[in-house]
This record gives C-alpha cells, structure tokens and sequence, in this order.
C-alpha cells in the first residue's frame, strides 16, 4: 500500500525553533513515507516557505502547497482567524494526498522506520484510527547527539531508549469504540474520544476513513480538540480507536501558546458540518 503523510506549518518561527526541527521530522517522513503532503499556511510575502529553507532528502516524495496570505483570505472568506490555522491546512493535505493510508502528523516528529510503520499498518483496519503516544525529546539534545545529521531513525531508540528496535506487530494499548463509549455519560465522551493526550499528534487512517468523515471540523479554527473531534466522527461512523505506545514516535519540544482566546470548545460534530468542497477544493487543484 501506498502510505502518505500530511503536515503543515508557517515559516513564522513557531516554538522558538521550527526550521531546525522541521529540519529532523520533514527528514524522517521522506524517508519512511511514499509521500510526504507539507501544507504552507500564510507564511508572510516576501519570506520563503519552510520547505525551500531546509536541506531535505529524498525530495521526489514532497509535494507542497503554498496557501499565500491572499489565498487564505479567500479560503476563509476574510473572517478572523489565527496567523496558523491548523484544521484547514491539514484538510488540504488529506483531500490532496494520493495514499492508500494518510497519516496526519505534526512537523515537529521524528516518525519511526518504514518497516516499523508497516507492521503498524497491518493492524489498521477499514474504518478505524490509530494514534500513537510519543515520547518528548530536546532539540539541544538532538543536536548535541546528531549535529547536522538527519539519517536518525534508527537510532533514536537506542539513544533516546524505551522500547527495542526488533520486529513486532503492534499490541494496542487501549481501545474505544461506539458501544463503550455510549455507555459513559456524555461529558465523558470527550476523554473517551481522545484516549490519550494529544492525540493530533499522530493520527492515521485509510484514505475512504479520512474521506468518509470529511476530515477534520473546518469552523474549529484555533489550537485543541479539533484531534478528538476527528476521532468521535470516527467512532460515530462504525469505527474503532486504537491508542499504542509502538512504534515509538519522538516529538521535538517548543514554547506553546494555549490561551483561552487561541483555544477550541470541545464540541462533537457526527455528522460532520463539512459540506462537499472540504479541504478547500474550489480554491486548490
């Protein structure tokens, strides 16, 4: 199967260092996918994308597309929204990716090998979701260990430790599906959805899933809960959440900004309030 990832980012400096980990993660995902979808959303005229700013391997996996600040004006239709708008840009890349499994990822991780992620895969059924925990790690660290190499897959493990390199097929941790989940009261649906913290971090599914739901919710336009949203449509519609610590994913930390005025309401949108052109299709080929 052909397995595409989709993230996103602004060369706006995000954390305080997102060229140099884009730099490790976009390196990592070139090398483990057969396709790597990096949405540009609103990088300011005049500053090159973050993808023209990187030395990246393997570039005949990249496919870009570059949402320019008047693009998103009328994406948006010239309604407020943050500087980076995550749920529009991620929509983008998955209607566009060509994969028969899309992973939505964020360009701060460092993704396992490719034979990790395919054992992964062959757990993932029609209809579900996995997503995985991930385990935090320094950039002065990376740094410090790898300098100005980006070939690190196989090495993180044994650097950074916990779980061993050998072949496994993956064992879930947890599980949700619609009939547990209606079994808990309703404010609790919101934790069941999410299963573990952060769990936009890394989300996959097929690519019939990711078009069933209509990807994620476009009127969530600031930071959270818009990953548990995507997970509730999923469970609503007949599929199952898993939730594994294997295979190990390392996220690169950085400075957040999780104030109240930049945060989502959880809400739970079945069916989804996405019309036909989600992912902004009138607007891009």
């Amino acid at each position: 199967m052909k397995l595409s990832a989709v993230c996103y980012g602004r060369n706006d400096n995000y954390g305080g260092h997102f060229l140099e980990s884009a730099l490790y993660s976009l390196n990592s995902m070139l090398k483990t996918f057969d396709e790597v979808v990096y949405v540009d959303w609103n990088t300011e005229e005049g500053k090159k994308i973050v993808t023209d700013e990187l030395h990246l391997e393997n570039r005949d996996k990249l496919r870009v597309f570059h949402v320019t600040p008047d693009l998103v004006k009328k994406i948006t239709n010239g309604a407020p929204t943050p500087p980076m708008c995550e749920v529009l840009a991620r929509n983008i890349g998955i209607r566009r990716a060509t994969g028969d499994i899309i992973f939505s990822v964020n360009s701060d991780l460092i993704i396992s090998t490719r034979e990790q992620i395919d054992l992964m895969c062959q757990k993932l059924e029609m209809g579900d979701m996995i997503t995985l925990t991930k385990q935090d790690v320094e950039l002065e660290d990376l740094k410090k260990q790898f300098g100005d190499e980006t070939d690190i897959q196989h090495l993180m493990p044994v650097i950074f430790g916990v779980w061993p390199i050998q072949k496994r097929l993956m064992i879930p941790i947890l599980s949700m599906n619609k009939e547990l989940m209606l079994k808990q009261p309703e404010d609790n649906h919101h934790v069941c959805a999410s299963i573990i913290q952060a769990c936009g971090d890394f989300q996959v599914a097929h690519r019939e899933t990711w078009f069933k739901i209509k990807g994620f919710e476009e009127n969530m336009t600031k930071r959270l809960y818009h990953d548990t949203n995507v997970q509730y449509k999923v469970i609503m519609s007949g599929g199952k959440i898993l939730a594994s610590n294997t295979p190990h994913i390392y996220h690169i930390e950085h400075e957040r900004n999780n104030s109240p005025e930049n945060t989502n309401i959880i809400k739970h949108s079945y069916p989804s309030t996405n019309d036909e052109e989600w992912g902004s299709i009138k607007y891009i080929g």
